[in-house]
């Protein structure tokens, strides 16, 4: 651990230098275990329900085995948030919103949301964004978080961190790579499109700028490369046709009382 702290505060001494600095795996997993407590206070906490989340945690670990990167501390998490959206700490924190879990209509299309949310993970893209950062507004996290003593200053970059957009590229990468995942688990590919359908459509209305739009593209923008791309996967001929929507109403739908539901 100590070794860990002396590279964290080298790397703050060359962030503020705005030299870039290479986040090791070892630092991205203290990261997401420290960054996962903040983060799940911030979204109303973990949804009060241990059927449900260990439903979630195990579509979630089942896609990891043809993702990579086995040895993550992978945990997929629902929060207690009416939100529609999911978000990808590193080191393998993945959380789901109750809000969007609640508009989901089969497990096809929670993995691959979840799928989506492993591909940031595998990629390192929550990384990238902080080295890319060159330090201003992470020192006081990373300093909290490595114990510098501004523990109190890294709870707002916890929700900064995840709540940051990603490229467009890089929400491309993750959705071909949930794409992959979770048709080489056998669900339908359709899945995909149908929970960016959705969202789509629970993400508007109110006169309010959607939660999802805020930290993900427009999901109509991505249906059309989505779509091509089942045409073109080799799952598709493979027989790839799980839907899963007696799991998913037994251990979700039937769990989320309807007044917690968004409409």
């Amino acid at each position: 651990m100590r070794t860990v702290v002396l590279r964290a505060h080298l790397c703050l001494a060359l962030l503020a230098a705005g030299v870039g600095c290479a986040i090791s795996q070892e630092q991205e997993i203290e990261m997401g275990r420290q960054m996962a407590p903040q983060f799940e206070k911030e979204f109303g906490g973990l949804y009060d329900d241990p059927q449900v989340q260990q439903y979630v945690n195990n579509v979630g670990t089942s896609l990891v085995q043809y993702a990579g990167r086995r040895e993550l501390p992978w945990q997929f998490r629902v929060v207690d948030s009416d939100q529609i959206n999911a978000f990808a700490l590193p080191g393998g924190y993945v959380y789901i919103t109750r809000g969007l879990l609640g508009n989901l209509e089969n497990e096809a299309q929670l993995a691959s949301i979840l799928g989506h949310e492993i591909g940031h993970v595998v990629e390192r893209h929550s990384v990238q964004q902080i080295q890319r950062a060159q330090g201003a507004q992470f020192i006081p996290f990373f300093a909290g978080l490595f114990g510098g003593g501004l523990a109190g200053d890294a709870a707002g970059a916890v929700t900064q961190l995840g709540l940051m957009k990603y490229g467009r590229d890089q929400e491309r990468e993750a959705d071909y790579r949930g794409l992959t995942y979770m048709t080489r688990g056998g669900y339908d590919p359709e899945g995909i499109v149908q929970a960016m359908e959705i969202m789509q459509r629970a993400s508007g209305g109110g006169g309010r700028t959607p939660e999802f739009l805020s930290t993900h593209p427009n999901p109509g923008n991505r249906i059309e490369y989505l779509s091509d791309a089942i045409n073109k996967t080799e799952a598709q001929q493979a027989g790839a046709r799980i839907t899963g929507e007696d799991a998913f109403r037994q251990n979700v739908l039937n769990r989320l009382p309807s007044s917690r539901r968004r409409p």
